[in-house]
């Protein structure tokens, strides 16, 4: 079923007021901040809204097999409609300062770490691609290259202009960096990651040239 125009013009507004001047194209709309556009966060991880877990063509050309979806709302029967799609995972999750990540930070960065290192893409969105799959993807930055909270947001903003995590999902992913991830990063940084993890730190102190990444 298509979005309603009126719910996404009022996404829209909101977000004008929320962060202020976010570039504009030559039509008058909102660049980069469309539920269609996709993101290359890193090699193999993309970033989007909702209708680019939609699009079979975009998805066989960026070789995405696994696609995590974490919104409050699932796509019925996503299994059946895109079989090529190994992975499909529902996170239920509202973008509400209050919403906890707790209870799926640890599975969704396994299953990121483990799809990208066969070889194969990751996609995570939520309606927009704005807050909660930027605020996951964030995770997966802490736990797998030990990129301080502020680091990983602002990278991650300069691959997406239009992320931008609500103040309660900052909030913990500053408590996860300071120290509650390390159960998690050291699973993530065995032998057989570094490889990944070396090409991973390259592409981001292109963009973040003074970013302390943890080997």
């Amino acid at each position: 079923m298509a979005e309603d125009p009126g719910t996404i013009r009022n996404c829209y507004d909101k977000l004008r007021k929320a962060v202020g001047n976010i570039p504009m194209d030559p039509s008058g709309k909102l660049e980069n901040l469309s539920s269609g556009k996709i993101s290359e966060i890193l090699p193999m991880l993309f970033l989007s809204g909702r209708t680019v877990s939609q699009n079979s063509d975009l998805l066989k050309e960026k070789n995405i097999k696994t696609v995590i979806n974490v919104s409050d709302r699932e796509i019925v029967n996503y299994k059946s409609k895109y079989p090529f799609v190994k992975n499909y995972r529902f996170y239920s999750m509202s973008d509400t300062a209050n919403a906890k990540f707790d209870g799926i930070v640890e599975e969704a960065i396994r299953l990121i770490h483990e799809t990208r290192k066969s070889g194969e893409s990751v996609l995570i969105h939520c309606f927009l691609g704005v807050s909660r799959s930027a605020t996951l993807v964030a995770f997966y930055l802490i736990s797998s290259l030990g990129m301080n909270w502020r680091e990983a947001v602002d990278y991650i903003r300069m691959k997406r202009c239009s992320a931008n995590p609500n103040f309660g999902f900052l909030h913990q992913l500053k408590l996860f960096s300071n120290g509650r991830s390390e159960s998690i990063r050291l699973e993530l940084t065995n032998d057989g990651c570094r490889r990944m993890r070396e090409s991973d730190r390259d592409v981001i102190k292109k963009y973040l040239p003074l970013a302390v990444i943890q080997l």
